[in-house]
């Protein structure tokens, strides 16, 4: 897509999206992601501090860090640097059924990466609606915008006008007009954005939430634009948020059941038969496709399946420009069995690249950031069970990564233990969903948050060394 520049002082990632049409600036605009690069045409440009004049050739840059200089200047930006829209965004789960209540109500679950939404009725899901959470230009992770929303009242506001505005796109697709209810659901730091509330505490030890449950108010107080009130899930801690009070909930975890919510930040659930653990390990968003070369969301053109030997499905059935998550997983595990990948991840026969197609190729690089999620999922688990003294019998996997990844390949590599797994979807929204159709079971929820005893993950024996070994490919 050619674009005509002829504004200087802003960087070209702003100028776009002031024209309505946003880049890809997942690490908050400040250059190492380089999801947003663009190629110049013509022009006088500053780019990272150097200035450069655009004559015989185009010139790649990352938007976020490139001004025009020069009166006028021309751009191209592929399809890969736009802001994604929409992708495949788990809105199901697998629980006993809803309440029936002859209200309409909505339910909401707010993700760090994504946002999906129901419309109920009489127990009944009438309609779905998704997209991502544009609250990612300003950075893809929780940490980045506790950051970004603590430097000032201004970017705490423009932090919730993100989120709301992606609650009222929802809303509007659902057709919000005869909605009595609205519960929303999500981890602490969401939870705490959509109220206005700067989650600044959970950031520094001893990372204590400013709330753990939320005032019920009318919808229009958060600008969000449906003539109800709104219900909010509550958290367990600053970083065991109200999507995983709904994951206990709804798995209602048996002795030795284990809650695995895998996303940016994994969240483990244990009932151990004589106390319920829980802890978050940091995932980092390496599976939504920052940081490698190859990577994307789940989008159309992404390839969500990987089986080797140019063999890939791809999300919408259309030229593939990259791997998702769940293609990631099933990279490392087919590369590995069939040799081309070394215990440590190094390409075997020696190479630079991996190809999986002629424009597609994983770099060494990406592998390592692969093996680090990875085992940060790994060494929470194990880290968890060796400090209860036993292993969990089943595993409960929640959340939309989990929802499409090959299990069995998640397992070959050492990213989850060999034992019963079973997905079970979007639990967050579905306690969401619960709560919006019976609002009296606030309540429980209320009471369940204190259960759970949170245990740091680095101050337990053996994390580092669990970590270090997950790096492994077995």
């Amino acid at each position: 897509m050619r674009i005509h520049i002829s504004e200087t002082g802003k960087p070209v990632s702003t100028l776009l999206e002031e024209q309505g049409k946003p880049l890809d600036t997942r690490c908050g605009g400040n250059g190492t992601c380089g999801r947003c690069r663009i190629t110049l045409l013509s022009g006088r440009w500053n780019i990272r501090g150097a200035v450069v004049e655009v004559a015989d050739a185009p010139i790649s840059a990352t938007a976020c860090n490139t001004y025009l200089l020069s009166a006028t200047g021309s751009i191209d930006v592929p399809e890969s640097s736009r802001a994604p829209h929409n992708g495949k965004i788990a809105s199901d789960w697998i629980a006993r059924p809803l309440p029936v209540s002859p209200d309409t109500v909505i339910a909401v679950d707010i993700g760090t990466t994504t946002i999906a939404a129901v419309k109920i009725r009489d127990g009944h899901i009438l309609a779905k609606a998704s997209c991502f959470n544009t609250q990612s230009k300003y950075g893809d992770n929780v940490i980045s915008r506790i950051n970004y929303a603590s430097q000032s009242k201004e970017y705490l506001d423009a932090l919730q006008t993100e989120v709301v505005s992606c609650v009222n796109r929802l809303i509007g697709e659902l057709d919000a007009r005869d909605v009595a209810r609205v519960a929303v659901s999500g981890n602490t730091v969401m939870t705490c954005l959509l109220h206005g509330i700067d989650p600044k505490s959970i950031g520094v030890m001893p990372f204590t939430p400013p709330l753990r449950i939320f005032p019920v108010c009318e919808c229009a107080s958060l600008g969000i634009n449906v003539n109800a009130r709104i219900h909010t899930l509550p958290c367990v801690s600053g970083y065991i948020g109200g999507d995983i009070t709904a994951g206990i909930a709804e798995t209602q975890l048996a002795p030795g059941e284990m809650l695995v919510d895998v996303g940016t930040n994994c969240e483990i659930v244990f009932n151990t038969g004589t106390a319920n653990f829980c802890a978050a390990a940091a995932a980092g968003p390496a599976f939504e496709g920052a940081g490698i070369l190859a990577g994307c969301r789940a989008v159309d053109g992404a390839i969500d399946h990987y089986f080797g030997n140019g063999v890939f499905s791809v999300i919408g059935n259309t030229r593939a420009k990259g791997l998702c998550g769940s293609a990631m997983v099933d990279f490392l595990a087919v590369e590995r069995h069939a040799g081309h990948l070394g215990e440590f991840g190094r390409i075997e026969p020696k190479a630079a690249l991996f190809p999986i197609t002629d424009d597609i190729a994983i770099s060494e690089g990406d592998i390592e950031q692969l093996l680090k999620a990875k085992s940060a999922v790994w060494s929470g688990i194990t880290t968890l069970e060796n400090h209860c003294g036993r292993k969990a019998s089943r595993i409960f996997l929640a959340g939309g990564f989990a929802n499409y990844m090959n299990v069995p390949n998640a397992v070959a590599i050492n990213m989850l233990p060999d034992r019963e797994c079973l997905i079970v979807g979007n639990t967050s929204l579905a306690g969401a969903a619960r709560v919006a159709c019976l609002p009296e079971m606030m309540a429980d929820l209320i009471r369940l948050i204190d259960i759970p005893v949170e245990l740091p993950l680095n101050t337990l024996p053996g994390f580092e060394d669990n970590f270090i070994d997950g790096l492994m490919l077995p």
